[in-house]
């Protein structure tokens, strides 16, 4: 009986505690259950403020972008004042078009050259080699006596990517040229310290490019390219030559990219001025170009063909104004009566590529009157008529007019060339090159030679330069140029005052150059060279060669020699 007690007992503990037990349980759920419902309730609202803050955010960049100009670079918001009411005005924000225009619409690209040589005689190789009455062109391989550079900015796309807009780009190109001075710094000029350096007369700045570029003006055809301003204008040259035989680069306007089935057309105009005198009824001396080419001429395998036109106009005026060498205005002692010119040309440009970047490009051109096949005006043909006469009759009176006629018309230009670039493995490539030109300036020359004997020079002037510069890599970024050059002339204009003036006269260039540049090509760049350059010439041009720009001396003009030497350094690159 105790026991059964006892038993009972225990079990209605336990049955009591285990009640309990329950009971915390039931209260624990219910919290839980009570928690969750609130943090639900929390969790809802925060994600319904979320909601309505990014629906306010697209609906206010939805209002910015209805009131902005679509597609352009720098588009418009509203301008509100310090109490945040609206106000008139535009202003310029960063979106997303105008970040990519800084991006992929915009490119830069580089021209530069610069180094430093001496002579064989122990002074500063300020000058180069080349024939007195050379176009402008040398042998460049440790011969170039310049430090150059082309800095060009171009912008495209300038109203947006779409297909429905117009597609336009913009280009700028800034030159900087020092051709004496290689000074660690340079000082403003005096009356002092007037070296050529100091004056700023080494220092040119000059502005190749500045134009704009309009495709898809029409729908139909959107290839079509209207352009305008100033800029290098499809010219071509001899690089190891640095001799530009076609270039009409300047001011002007034109159309490109036409398809006429043939080829592909071209019309571009070009204005050039020349301010050296002053006509007081007409202003600087203007000349008009018209250039006409049809491009991309297929021959098939044989290569492809480009046929040039070109037409020019002065306008006849008299000169009554000129400068002094301070730049000064005066009265001309006999001024220049220049007559209207006109002239006309034209000829072919042909091309065969080959394979690894290598090709064969041939040309030829004919100009007769006022085209020389540039934007440059004759009236330097026209002041140098007048000195002849002046010479030719000393006892002109002052305030004679010296009129020169018909002279301008009676010029005539023709030039022929070919160059072969060679690619042939990567661990070797040549340039071989050759070119004629004939210039009949219309009217004999005068001067005195190096005896100070008067003479009288024909008018005609035939230049004939060829050249080879094979390069050679011994390792990957290890390379041995060379180069050979020669170059002939007849009847030396440019030479008035120096032995060489009215003869025929021949020269020859030779360059060995170390260099460091990537292997692959002739035109693989960058290159770092050392060079060591001999030239010689015929003793008909002693004391007309290695003259310093802009003087009538230099190192071995001065000595007479018929030989000389260039050694330095100079790095060039372009991308």
């Amino acid at each position: 009986m105790l026991v059964a007690s006892l038993t009972l007992l225990a079990s209605g503990g336990l049955f009591a505690q285990n009640s309990d037990t329950q009971n915390d349980v039931s209260a624990l759920k219910a919290q839980m259950q009570k928690m969750q419902s609130e943090n639900q309730t929390q969790m809802q609202r925060m994600q319904k403020e979320y909601e309505d803050r990014i629906t306010q955010m697209e609906s206010e960049m939805k209002s910015l972008e209805s009131k902005a100009d679509t597609g352009s670079i720098l588009n418009t918001r509203i301008l509100t004042d310090a109490d945040g009411k609206e106000i008139e005005g535009k202003a310029p924000i960063l979106d997303e078009s105008f970040l990519k225009s800084l991006t992929r619409n915009f490119t830069f690209s580089a021209y530069v050259r610069a180094g430093v040589n001496f002579n064989g005689n122990g002074g500063g190789g300020n000058f180069s080699f080349n024939l007195p009455d050379n176009d402008g062109g040398r042998p460049r391989l440790g011969n170039e006596n310049d430090t150059y550079m082309e800095l060009t900015w171009m912008q495209a796309h300038m109203l947006g990517d779409s297909p429905d807009v117009m597609d336009v780009s913009m280009s700028f190109t800034p030159a900087i040229v020092y051709n004496q001075s290689r000074k660690t710094a340079t000082t403003n000029g005096t009356k002092t310290d007037s070296g050529v350096e100091e004056t700023g007369n080494d220092f040119q700045f000059n502005l190749r490019q500045a134009f704009l570029e309009m495709k898809n003006v029409f729908k139909s055809a959107p290839e079509i390219t209207f352009w305008g301003g100033q800029r290098f204008y499809d010219r071509f040259n001899f690089d190891p030559n640095d001799y530009f035989w076609l270039d009409t680069s300047g001011y002007g306007a034109g159309v490109y990219n036409i398809d006429v089935g043939l080829g592909k057309l071209a019309l571009a105009y070009f204005g050039g001025i020349d301010d050296t005198l002053i006509a007081h009824t007409s202003g600087a001396f203007y000349k008009h170009t018209l250039d006409v080419r049809l491009k991309d001429i297929s021959l098939g395998a044989a290569g492809s063909l480009m046929l040039v036109g070109v037409a020019n106009y002065e306008k006849g005026t008299t000169f009554q104004t000129g400068y002094d060498g301070e730049g000064n205005t005066l009265t001309l002692r006999n001024p220049l009566r220049v007559g209207g010119a006109w002239g006309i040309g034209g000829g072919f440009v042909y091309k065969l590529s080959l394979s690894n970047s290598s090709y064969v490009q041939l040309y030829a051109l004919f100009g007769r009157g006022a085209t020389n096949f540039s934007t440059s005006t004759d009236l330097g043909l026209a002041t140098g008529f007048e000195s002849s006469f002046i010479a030719l009759h000393p006892g002109t009176p002052a305030g004679t007019t010296v009129s020169t006629g018909n002279v301008i018309n009676r010029q005539r230009e023709f030039r022929a060339g070919a160059i072969f670039v060679w690619n042939p493995v990567p661990v070797f490539s040549m340039a071989l090159w050759g070119f004629w030109a004939l210039k009949d300036q219309g009217f004999f020359s005068t001067g005195f030679d190096g005896d100070g004997d008067f003479k009288k020079v024909s008018g005609n002037v035939n230049i004939v330069e060829a050249g080879i510069r094979p390069v050679f890599w011994v390792a990957d970024n290890i390379a041995i140029q060379g180069q050979a050059w020669y170059g002939y002339e007849d009847n030396n204009r440019n030479g008035s005052g120096t032995d060489g003036f009215g003869k025929n006269g021949s020269m020859g260039v030779f360059t060995l150059a170390p260099t460091i540049k990537p292997k692959g090509g002739y035109y693989t760049r960058p290159e770092l060279r050392v060079f060591a350059t001999y030239s010689i010439w015929s003793n008909s041009l002693r004391g007309d060669v290695g003259r310093i720009p802009g003087t009538s001396f230099g190192p071995y003009a001065n000595s007479k020699a018929t030989d000389g030497w260039l050694f330095g350094t100079q790095v060039e690159w372009f991308f």
